[in-house]
């Protein structure tokens, strides 16, 4: 029989950090925690292959290793416990190598639980610290949060650099083809450009406010504040040349209501149904749409507007907008009708672009 002693809700918080990146797999090892303790430290490591959530705190007691079956309905009991929270690893049968019961004694609440063995828990990885920074974890999130909508759902047939965020120089952004969302800001200098993905890099939101400090590896990168780390993996290095794809001049620079606009287009939206080609005329200030089974028109103030018309495809707009959904005003500078659609809003450091597509002369009619 090997125990140790550990505060409940310092054992409790961080087994509900780690969680967050349990889902349903197709490897039943892969939807649990594993708890390894060495010299005084815990460790609960929790993965989902692409990504690795780990928390680190003190603990009395014996070294062990196990991994928890049905961590949920463990979690849920040590929600309940207060204080000084026991937990007893009762030894392996040799009969029975793969189980053994793991009991929790705090104050006068008991509980038992099937736990196994970590042997076929994935090894953790390790990430080399060559290239180091330092940034805060809620400010780098909010920079990833602005601009991970411009890519693509990643499948077997897809490339990292549609389907990733992109990290390069002072810039945050991705693009899937049809769309690019770009951040820029002078406070963090990335030493070395990588393509990681959005869902991974979500997991920011388990640092809080706190600053982390960023290990760029060959093949993984980690976040850390010491107690809490995230790791995701690096799907490359090859990132986008951004200032190749924006427009050195303009035809026309648009002043538009973001709000309203973002209603009009939501309007539309409803009206295109389930539409694959919702794509949306713009000429002076009205915006006209033709979808299987109808045809749709609305107008928006602008100022600024001249005689370019060009298309563009509604969600991918709608997406743009959305962006800078908190800002009075955008400014949407078109340079021509096969040229891309830039939209920006003042005292900003972040732009979208969007693709503009071929209209029909019949939507004029």
């Amino acid at each position: 029989m090997k125990g140790i002693v550990v505060n409940a809700k310092a054992f409790s918080d961080a087994m509900s950090k780690v969680s967050r990146v349990l889902k349903k797999a197709p490897i039943s090892i892969l939807e649990e925690i594993c708890v390894s303790v060495r010299d005084g430290i815990c460790t609960l490591p929790a993965t989902d292959l692409e990504t690795w959530l780990t928390a680190r705190f003190p603990v009395q007691g014996d070294d062990v290793d196990f991994v928890f079956y049905r961590t949920k309905d463990v979690m849920k009991a040590l929600a309940h416990f207060d204080g000084e929270l026991t937990m007893e690893l009762s030894e392996q049968s040799e009969k029975r190598k793969d189980s053994r019961k793991l009991r929790l004694y705090c104050g006068q609440r008991a509980a038992e639980y099937d736990v196994t063995s970590i042997e076929d828990y994935p090894q953790m990885v390790k990430v080399e610290d060559d290239k180091v920074f330092r940034t805060n974890a809620a400010q780098l999130l909010e920079r990833i949060e602005r601009v991970r909508y411009a890519t693509m759902k990643p499948t077997a047939n897809t490339k990292p650099f549609n389907t990733c965020v992109q990290f390069k120089g002072q810039r945050v952004f991705s693009l899937d083809g049809y769309r690019m969302a770009c951040d820029t800001q002078e406070d963090v200098t990335f030493p070395v450009p990588f393509l990681s993905y959005g869902s991974s890099l979500a997991y920011l939101k388990v640092f809080g406010k706190n600053d982390v400090t960023v290990q760029v590896g060959i093949r993984w990168v980690l976040f850390t504040d010491g107690d809490v780390s995230l790791c995701v993996r690096r799907h490359g290095v090859d990132t986008f040349d951004v200032d190749a794809a924006v427009p050195k001049q303009y035809l026309e620079t648009v002043t538009v209501k973001t709000a309203g606009f973002i209603k009009e287009l939501s309007y539309l939206k409803e009206c295109a149904a389930a539409s694959t080609k919702p794509y949306v005329r713009f000429s002076g200030e009205q915006l006209t749409m033709v979808v299987p089974g109808g045809k749709f028109r609305t107008s928006i103030p602008v100022s600024g507007r001249g005689d370019l018309t060009l298309g563009f495809d509604l969600r991918y707009m709608l997406d743009a907008l959305k962006q800078f959904k908190d800002e009075p005003e955008v400014t949407v500078k078109l340079s021509g009708v096969f040229s891309p659609i830039v939209i920006e809003a003042e005292n900003r450091g972040d732009f979208a672009l969007v693709l503009p597509v071929r209209i029909k002369e019949e939507m004029a009619a």
